[in-house]
């Protein structure tokens, strides 16, 4: 089945009033969507990260990548996978941005070899059906007042969730100050996640560490910038509490640096970021062979959620779902059909063939990719 057309659309949509995290204020909704199409008229959607830079990632994916792309089988995608790398990944290429192109790229064939064999991704990768626990991330529960932000982690616990992730990387003591408000509110049935967002310093996560051990966080994710691992191994062995990361760590070689060094417990990759979905599982198979979790990230759009959820049903280490629970996204309610949703704090896919999702392109022209970060 050999592949003939690929296109990638960087797609924006501004925000308003967003809650601020350690990476900024956010001031518009960016993604990449991929579209391939074989030669027997099937289309394969995927998701590229925009990078701060949505249409940067779109040229990489229309000019660098689709000229390789275009004539290939289909289902060679070890071979096609490691061709790219070699021709643009391993070196002289555009750094971590060619991943993320790379990644919408192999999402977008899965996509398109499961709709060829009419069977759903996770039959593909191994799995099967299963019911994974969600817990309520995205752009949600971020810097806010106490009681503003315990309001609003209680309407996830009303919807069924019992598990959300806090935004941390403010300062240690206002961020200890959320965490312990929302705690002492919801008590211990609910797990909550922290997310630091690479903010801290090692003195920082020096002086935060107890109060996050006295609430007895589930995990503290991503504390350190993802280049500095020794931090990552200090505090992992010096904590009862997991480390997580993986987000910003691309590719099976980087997750092999988190897994030998002892960083972390929980890797989480991101298929629209780490090399796509044949990578990211991948990763989750190097991690079971450290025993370690896998509780992959999600990205912009359902896109990328259909496929953490496929993942998450063909890996044997699979922990939790993140579910994107922003207010307002047009990429997760408008653009994207039929793709699996949290129920009562639960998602599964469904048994329509590739990722199970379809795309309305007429929202392409009213959602224009705008240049540049999304972060203020």
């Amino acid at each position: 089945m050999k592949i003939t057309e690929i296109q990638a659309t960087a797609l924006s949509f501004p925000l308003h009033n967003a809650p601020r995290r350690g990476t900024g204020q956010p001031v518009k909704k960016d993604m990449v969507i991929v579209k391939v199409r074989t030669e027997d008229g099937i289309v394969g959607w995927g998701e590229a990260h925009h990078a701060l830079a949505p249409t940067v990632v779109a040229d990489l994916v229309n000019q660098n990548l689709a000229p390789v792309v275009r004539g290939a089988d289909a289902f060679a995608f070890e071979d096609l996978w490691q061709l790219l790398y070699m021709k643009q990944g391993q070196t002289h290429g555009p750094g971590w941005a060619f991943y993320k192109a790379l990644s919408g790229i192999d999402m977008a064939i899965w996509d398109a070899r499961g709709k060829a064999l009419g069977q759903p991704v996770y039959r593909l990768l191994g799995g099967s059906r299963k019911r994974i626990r969600a817990y309520a991330g995205g752009v949600c529960l971020g810097y806010q007042a106490p009681e503003a932000l315990l309001q609003e982690a209680q309407r996830f616990v009303d919807q069924g969730y019992t598990a959300l992730k806090l935004r941390l990387g403010d300062s240690v003591e206002r961020d200890l100050e959320r965490v312990r408000h929302v705690r002492k509110a919801l008590g211990e049935r609910i797990d909550i996640m922290v997310d630091i967002n690479t903010r801290y310093s090692q003195l920082d996560m020096q002086r935060a560490l107890t109060g996050l051990e006295e609430c007895a966080v589930f995990w503290i994710e991503e504390p350190f910038t993802p280049d500095n691992l020794a931090d990552y191994a200090h505090f992992n062995a010096r904590t009862r509490l997991p480390l997580a990361a993986g987000e910003n760590h691309f590719t099976r070689y980087e997750a092999r640096q988190l897994l030998e060094g002892g960083c972390v417990d929980i890797l989480q990759p991101d298929p629209c970021k780490c090399g796509g979905i044949t990578e990211a599982k991948k990763i989750a198979d190097l991690a079971m062979a450290y025993r370690r979790a896998f509780a992959p990230h999600t990205g912009m759009s359902s896109i990328d959620g259909a496929a953490c959820v496929h993942l998450l049903c063909a890996a044997q280490n699979a922990l939790v779902y993140e579910s994107d629970c922003a207010a307002f996204n047009p990429f997760r309610d408008d653009l994207v059909g039929g793709a699996p949703c949290v129920v009562d704090g639960y998602i599964e896919p469904n048994e329509a063939p590739g990722l199970g999702i379809e795309i309305d392109e007429s929202l392409f022209a009213k959602l224009p990719g705008v240049a540049g970060p999304c972060y203020a």
